[in-house]
């Protein structure tokens, strides 16, 4: 397996976008990723998509882990043991997207929420601010925004 070119990998800010529903901003990416065995053995990594400020849609060309694919990992993982480990993700070349893309990623990561994302916001409102936004930084204002119910420039509360 190729090992991970450090000059070739997505830097943050970036939203990955991952299997069943995963949506999620992360100011401060970076190829060293911590997950479940079973998130790491059912191809987690392998099926998320990376999007970075610069335009540019990153995909995995494989991880680098102490643990390996088999039947008995995925049995551990699945019954008695789910340790969190920690994995090195290896890119493909990026590739450029446009905002849509990374606009039809997170909506239909809100249609498949389980109350994840819509925990302090409703999904329609949520929905119609995805659909406003014009650039990467509308959508981290509205990411921020989904986690906390607050306009971008108020106050928060201490209660």
């Amino acid at each position: 397996m190729p090992r991970a070119v450090e000059a070739m990998a997505p830097t943050g800010p970036c939203f990955v976008v991952g299997p069943r529903g995963y949506f999620a901003f992360q100011q401060d990416y970076s190829s060293r990723q911590t997950g479940s065995l079973l998130g790491v053995v059912n191809g987690f990594f392998e099926q998320s998509t990376v999007y970075d400020a610069g335009g540019q849609r990153w995909q995995s060309n494989g991880i680098d882990c102490s643990y390996r694919r088999s039947w008995w990992t995925v049995l551990l993982a699945n019954t008695v043991y789910n340790p969190r480990i920690s994995v090195a993700i290896l890119w493909r070349p990026p590739c450029d997207y446009v905002l849509d893309e990374l606009k039809r990623g997170y909506a239909q990561a809100v249609e498949h929420d389980d109350d994840i994302l819509t925990q302090f916001v409703s999904a329609s409102e949520l929905q119609r601010r995805i659909a406003a936004a014009q650039s990467f930084a509308d959508l981290v204002e509205v990411y921020r925004w989904m986690q906390t119910d607050a306009e971008p420039g108020e106050p928060q509360s201490d209660d």
